[in-house]
C-alpha cells in the first residue's frame, strides 16, 4: 500500500555554478560542496530539517513545518553570503524553493505533485531568494517571517496559473563578540611586485590564498574577509589563533626560502567586538588588529616578519607555553579612542631557537 505523507519540501540549486565549477581542480570542488552540504545540513537540523538526496550542487531537505524551513533558508542564505565577503557580484548564492503536499518517500526518492512543482519554481527563482508554493505561504506564520506575493505563472504540466510568494529578508547586524581576530598581512607588497614580473606575483598571491584557506581549516578559523594582500580570519579562542598565526607565519617563510623570495609576512591578534551586516564587517577588533600591524611593521628591520598579540589576548593564554614566548614591545599606537595598546611579540620557540 502505497502511503502518501503531508510533507514540506525544500529545494535548493546553487546559481551559476557551472563557470565557476569548471575552472576549480577536483580537490577544490569536493572541499567546496562537501562544507557547503555542511552549511545546509546544520541549518536544517536547528529547524529539525535534514536532507533527503542530492542532485549535483542541488539539495531536496525536508523539513516539519513551513516556518521551520523558512526560517533556516534564510538563515542558510545569510551565513553563506557572510563566508564570502566583498565577493559582490562574483559571490556563490543560492536559491531556495518551499512547497508542501502529499509526497511518497521511496528509498531516498520523493515523488509528488509537490516535488514537481518545487522544480517548476525554482526555474523561475532568481539568485539569493526564497520563493514559495501557494500552500506553503497559506500555511506559514506569517508573524514570523515576512512575506510578498510574486505573480502568477504557467508551469509545465500544471493547468492554471500558479501563485507564487516571496520571503522578504530583514538583514540585521550580527554581533561577533569575543573572537580573536587574526589579521594577516604582507610587508611592503606593493613594491615587491613592482620588482618582479607578473607571474611571480600572481604565484605568491595563489599561494597566500591556499595557505590561509588551510590554516583556517586546520585551527577551525573563518575567514572573514581580504583587502588585496591583507587577510582577516577569526577564531574562538586564543591558542588556535596563535597556532594558526604560527603555522600561517612558518609555512610563508617555508615558501619564501623556496621561491627566493623576500616577501615577509606580518601578523597581528587581537580579542573584541566584531560586528557583521551582509557581507560588511566593522568594529573595535578590526581598528585595534589593522593599528596594531601598521605600528609593529616600524620596529622590523627589512624583510623581517613576525607576529604581534595585544594584551587582551595575552590574558588569555595565562598558564600556556605561548605566554612564555610573549616579549611586550613598546609602540607608540593609538586606535582612535582605545587608547595606547599594551603589544606583544611572540618570540621563536626553543626548537627554533
Amino acid at each position: 500500500m502505497t502511503i502518501l505523507r503531508t510533507t514540506v519540501i525544500m529545494k535548493t540549486d546553487i546559481s551559476g555554478s557551472t563557470m565557476r565549477f569548471r575552472a576549480l581542480p577536483e580537490s577544490d570542488l569536493h572541499a567546496l560542496l562537501s562544507e557547503h552540504r555542511k552549511l545546509l545540513t546544520d541549518h536544517a537540523a536547528a529547524h529539525g530539517g535534514y536532507i533527503v538526496k542530492s542532485e549535483g550542487d542541488g539539495f531536496w531537505l525536508v523539513f516539519p513545518s513551513v516556518t521551520g524551513a523558512a526560517l533556516a533558508a534564510m538563515t542558510m542564505q545569510e551565513e553563506l553570503r557572510l563566508a564570502q565577503p566583498n565577493r559582490f557580484g562574483d559571490r556563490l548564492t543560492i536559491r531556495i524553493v518551499i512547497a508542501v503536499g502529499d509526497v511518497l518517500q521511496e528509498e531516498g526518492a520523493l515523488v509528488g505533485d509537490a516535488v514537481v512543482l518545487s522544480a517548476r519554481i525554482e526555474a523561475i527563482t532568481p539568485p539569493d531568494e526564497i520563493y514559495l508554493s501557494t500552500a506553503a505561504w497559506l500555511a506559514l506564520n506569517r508573524a514570523e517571517v515576512r512575506t510578498a506575493p510574486v505573480d502568477t505563472f504557467t508551469l509545465k504540466g500544471f493547468p492554471e496559473p500558479v501563485a507564487v510568494y516571496r520571503v522578504e529578508q530583514t538583514h540585521r547586524t550580527r554581533v561577533i563578540a569575543d573572537q580573536y581576530t587574526l589579521f594577516a598581512d604582507l610587508r611592503a607588497f606593493t613594491t615587491f611586485a613592482e620588482t618582479v614580473n607578473m607571474t611571480v606575483v600572481e604565484k605568491v598571491l595563489d599561494t597566500l590564498s591556499e595557505l590561509i584557506a588551510l590554516i583556517s581549516r586546520e585551527c577551525g578559523g573563518t575567514v572573514r574577509f581580504n583587502v588585496g594582500d591583507a587577510h582577516c580570519v577569526t577564531f574562538e579562542d586564543a591558542g588556535s589563533a596563535l597556532s594558526a598565526a604560527e603555522g600561517l607565519h612558518e609555512r610563508w617563510s617555508a615558501f619564501q626560502r623556496r621561491e627566493r623570495i623576500v616577501c615577509p609576512m606580518i601578523l597581528a591578534v587581537h580579542r573584541g567586538m566584531l560586528y557583521a551586516f551582509r557581507s560588511y564587517f566593522y568594529g573595535q577588533a578590526l581598528v585595534v588588529a589593522a593599528r596594531v600591524l601598521s605600528a609593529a611593521a616600524d620596529l622590523l628591520s627589512p624583510g623581517e616578519g613576525s607576529i604581534f598579540v595585544t594584551e587582551e589576548v595575552r590574558r588569555d593564554l595565562a598558564g600556556t607555553l605561548w605566554e612564555k614566548r610573549l616579549q611586550p614591545v613598546d609602540t607608540p599606537t593609538e586606535a582612535l579612542r582605545f587608547g595606547k595598546i599594551a603589544t606583544y611579540r611572540l618570540a621563536k620557540s626553543d626548537s627554533d631557537a
